[in-house]
């Protein structure tokens, strides 16, 4: 009987290519293929066959273009963003990556940078792009502070 590979094991290969790169200082590499891994989110158990069929019918051209609305986020780069914030944790580094990105991507508007804002930092006010980006970096310093405390009281714990 022939075993269907599924989505998860393709991701976790993939996953083990870009560390491969990552060891080997091809960050670029590594970072397109963490970007392109993320259309496997939510798929994990389907066969990889059956998952190709559906995201080709994704990607096809529907007749009548699809536009977000102007004033609506689009959730696909909220959601993208909001994991990438929340694995970079308390990583300096990380989060400094990721916050250049974000910082960057012309297709962050003032609504994506906003929601993005209020699912990571919690934020419940409206806030312009500078306002949502300075947000963010807020609540991750909150957060590494808190963890950087966390690692003292933990070793004062300890005797």
């Amino acid at each position: 009987m022939e075993e269907r590979m599924n989505v998860r094991q393709l991701r976790e290969a993939l996953e083990e290519a870009a560390g491969i790169f990552a060891a080997s200082g091809a960050k670029a590499q590594k970072d397109k293929i963490e970007a392109f891994l993320e259309i496997f989110r939510g798929h994990d158990e389907e066969a990889v066959s059956e998952f190709l069929v559906g995201l080709r019918q994704r990607l096809s051209k529907p007749d009548t273009p699809v536009e977000t609305p102007r004033n609506q986020p689009d959730e696909l780069i909220v959601e993208r963003y909001v994991q990438r914030l929340r694995d970079a944790g308390a990583d300096k580094t990380a989060f400094d990556g990721v916050f250049t990105d974000l910082s960057k991507d012309k297709a962050v508007r003032k609504e994506e940078a906003e929601a993005i804002a209020r699912q990571y930092a919690d934020s419940r006010t409206r806030l312009d792009k500078k306002g949502a980006l300075k947000e963010i970096k807020t609540r991750f310093t909150e957060r590494a502070y808190q963890e950087a405390k966390m690692i003292q009281v933990d070793k004062a714990s300890r005797w």
